[in-house]
């Protein structure tokens, strides 16, 4: 028996049923006048143009919680268009007055139209913008700037702050930058930055993706390594085909780095948990023991004590006080002078003995636990450094 939809794919496929582009819609979306009522959202498919309009937000906006999302496109292919797709459909003989403003914006941002909505298990990951501006290749930053350590945007290479920006300008000052650099930063940036990049914008996801599907992992991030190897220079990508396989080998690196050390870190957390449980049954068995010895000893002590006033009711009869006057003192040796001392506290006696008995078996206990956590903190470290370095 075939099992029931779920929910979420209910509605995907009525939101399917009605997805009928038109001129109209995309004229809708990009008229900042009526976009509040288009029913599209917009993504693109270049990682520049959402590292460029995050910075324009996050700079002009007034809250600063501005985060970049990494959509998987499968997931939303059946209801995307692209804008410049809809705006080629426009009738010759009557476009709309802004329609090549449009164009242009549309082949710069790479604009993509989501009818609808985009669902939850579409989106990778989720990066806040400083997390991501930190990540730049070294292109992308001036590290003189006076404002580098008053704000996150201080370091950035390009004018964010201009009052009409530019995408084009922007592409072509980094460009500029990245051309002006020697040969060996070229390399570097185009290898390592790219990887470090792309590894940032779906770092939780591969560092999960990792261990569930490796090669799906490495393959997804190197291919958006590559993408951000090739921006900076087309040609001199082209001139130098070894950096896709550079690329390629760098994300594999760390890619079994990362698997590794989440390997080694489950394996750690593990048994960090069964000697907690150890250690936990230990003190349980203790303090049952504690437990049978406090009701134990009591009546071994007491015992004796208890019979001895009876026998001596029992045994002594009434005396008179007269002939007890008149009776001469026995004399004493040496040896029956000597008393027994009077019987300790019971309390007293049962709390010295259970305590000389706790406290060796807790400090035992404490000692096993606290070198266990030494153990495991020298032998499995959380991180590795290559990992680290570029994640």
């Amino acid at each position: 028996m075939p099992a029931e939809p779920s929910s979420e794919e209910c509605t995907a496929s009525m939101y399917e049923s009605q997805f009928n582009p038109t001129y109209a819609d995309v004229a809708q979306h990009l008229d900042w006048t009526t976009r509040s009522q288009s029913p599209y959202i917009s993504t693109s498919f270049s990682f520049a143009w959402a590292i460029w309009e995050a910075t324009r937000r996050y700079h002009h906006g007034v809250k600063h919680d501005v985060e970049i999302a990494v959509i998987d496109a499968k997931c939303v292919a059946s209801r995307a268009v692209t804008a410049v797709e809809l705006l080629r459909t426009a009738a010759p003989q009557d476009p709309h007055p802004d329609h090549w403003k449009w164009y242009r914006y549309a082949l710069e941002a790479q604009d993509v139209l989501v009818w609808g909505y985009i669902p939850g298990s579409a989106v990778l990951a989720s990066i806040p913008l400083s997390e991501v501006l930190n990540k730049l290749p070294s292109y992308f930053l001036c590290p003189d700037s006076p404002d580098a350590k008053t704000s996150p945007l201080g370091r950035l290479g390009w004018d964010y702050a201009r009052k009409r920006p530019s995408f084009r300008q922007f592409c072509q000052d980094m460009t500029t930058r990245f051309l002006h650099m020697p040969p060996e930063r070229r390399l570097r940036d185009t290898t390592a930055g790219a990887v470090r990049l792309a590894l940032c914008h779906l770092r939780p996801w591969f560092h999960r993706r990792a261990l569930e599907n490796f090669a799906d992992a490495a393959g997804t991030v190197g291919a958006l390594a590559c993408v951000v190897a090739r921006w900076s220079g087309q040609w001199w990508a082209r001139e130098h085909p070894e950096i896709d396989g550079l690329v390629r080998c760098i994300v594999h690196i760390v890619g079994e780095e990362v698997r590794e050390a989440r390997r080694v870190q489950a394996l750690a957390d593990a048994q960090r948990m069964q000697d907690i449980v150890s250690g936990i049954e230990q003190l349980a068995e203790t303090y049952q023991l504690r437990a049978r010895l406090r009701k134990a000893l009591p009546a071994v002590v007491t015992s004796p004590v208890e019979a001895q006033p009876a026998e001596v009711e029992q045994g002594v009869a009434p005396v008179d006080s007269a002939e007890v006057a008149l009776a001469p003192l026995p004399e004493v040796s040496p040896t029956e002078g000597c008393t027994d001392p009077p019987p300790p506290d019971e309390d007293a006696e049962n709390s010295s003995v259970s305590d000389s008995i706790m406290r060796p078996l807790l400090w035992v206990t404490a000692g096993i636990v606290l070198g266990t956590i030494a153990t495991l903190r020298a032998l499995a470290p959380d991180t590795r450094p290559l990992a680290h370095h570029l994640t």
